[in-house]
């Protein structure tokens, strides 16, 4: 048998492992990542054959580089900001009505750590006097957790997309660099967790849940999994909150609230959990032999074009799926209908960039800065993150910067 032959073999054996581990789908695995540490490995001068027996072995510190390689860690503080509001909004005062002296809060695949001491220094801003407030953030990635551990950051994880809606940080005696104030570090705590697990019991459940841009890289199977894990560690009257793309429809056993674009879900109450009652088929009256005028033909419904964000919400989906050619089309054929939607034109500038297509993306970056600057700064964008038009047009500059230099 070829080395190159074999080598095909580790490649796939390695797929094979970080699928069974993290449940992504086969698509939304890096080539690149996992054949990064294959031959890395081979240069250390390892055999096909060693490698393959190590990828046997549940655990094994391959296994554990293959994930470290491929995980995704993208996050920043308060990102989704409107999610952020809904918690303090209606998730809060739910868990208050019911009398609870404890609000207890979970960062499903919480990465490095800025989301789940955002959902903390929320509930602290809401909690009234005599309220406890705790909050868990779980990864698979240890290395991540302890990053989050130690709960300094960058300027990667302030950004404007991310409002400070709450207290969360303090800057250091290092400029650029910040570290998450004591009372929210003090009701926060990390662990290690796998979503295609149950949560441990000893974690006990919580009022709300955020698990946001993890499940769009899952397989239909291991989301389904995942999303029965997550529905059962809420308390009943409990919040599940996700990313914007990652389910088109309620998990079992609950309810979506709030506009579909939220992506909130709750577990009923016990005395809402009403068992459906069997259809009762009503007598059918005499039949009695006479004309009847044909009913009025039924009036069509309105046909309701879809929604620049909508569009922009399919493209971001298919980005996610690996599809780079089908988000590109589906932008373009967006800025056919909505020449001036800034968000879906920074979206393809950038898609255009990545496929080496820079004269079109420099093409569209200047058609960006040319209108954000005709607009007011602080006017809100609508997009699948609203976002002031200073946003587009710094953006737009430091790409046009960047781009000069090089």
């Amino acid at each position: 048998m070829s080395t190159a032959v074999e080598q095909q073999q580790v490649l796939a054996r390695a797929r094979e492992v970080v699928s069974s581990c993290t449940g992504f789908r086969d698509t939304a695995i890096s080539p690149s990542a996992v054949d990064r540490v294959v031959r890395a490995e081979l240069a250390r001068g390892r055999s096909p054959a060693e490698l393959m027996a190590e990828l046997q072995r549940p655990g094994a510190p391959l296994a554990r580089a293959l994930l470290d390689a491929v995980l995704v860690g993208e996050t920043y503080f308060f990102r989704h900001p409107e999610q952020f509001r809904f918690l303090a909004a209606e998730a809060v005062p739910a868990a208050l009505r019911r009398g609870n002296l404890v609000m207890r809060g979970w960062s499903a695949g919480c990465a490095s750590g800025e989301e789940t001491y955002s959902i903390a220094a929320c509930l602290l801003g809401m909690a009234p006097s005599g309220v406890r407030v705790e909050v868990l953030g779980t990864d698979l990635h240890e290395g991540r957790l302890e990053f989050a551990r130690r709960g300094v950051y960058g300027n990667w994880s302030r950004r404007e997309a991310g409002p400070l809606l709450y207290p969360v940080y303090e800057n250091t005696a290092v400029e650029g660099r910040v570290s998450v104030l004591d009372h929210v570090r003090a009701v926060t705590k990390f662990a290690q967790g796998n979503l295609l697990e149950p949560l441990a019991q000893s974690h006990g459940q919580f009022d709300v849940i955020f698990c946001r841009n993890v499940l769009t890289y899952f397989s239909p199977e291991a989301v389904q999994t995942a999303l029965g894990h997550l529905a059962r560690a809420l308390v009943p009257g409990g919040f599940l909150l996700l990313g914007t793309v990652e389910v088109d429809h309620p998990p079992a056993g609950l309810v979506r609230v709030g506009a579909p674009e939220l992506q909130a879900f709750r577990r009923p109450l016990p005395q809402e959990q009403v068992p459906a009652r069997p259809a009762v088929r009503e007598p059918e009256p005499a039949r009695v032999a006479m004309r009847v005028a044909p009913p009025p033909a039924p009036t069509p419904a309105p046909v309701v074009a879809p929604s620049p964000v909508r569009l922009h919400l399919e493209a971001l989906q298919r980005i996610e799926s690996g599809d780079a050619a089908g988000a590109a089309s589906t932008l373009e054929k967006l800025l056919e209908r909505f020449r001036d939607y800034l968000p879906g034109m920074l979206e393809l500038a950038l898609l255009r960039e990545r496929a080496g297509a820079r004269e079109a993306a420099f093409a569209l970056m200047h058609t960006v800065r040319d209108i954000a600057a005709r607009l007011p700064p602080d006017l809100t964008i609508e997009g699948p993150e609203p976002l002031p038009a200073r946003f587009y047009r710094a953006s737009a500059d430091a790409f046009l910067t960047l781009g000069a230099i090089e």
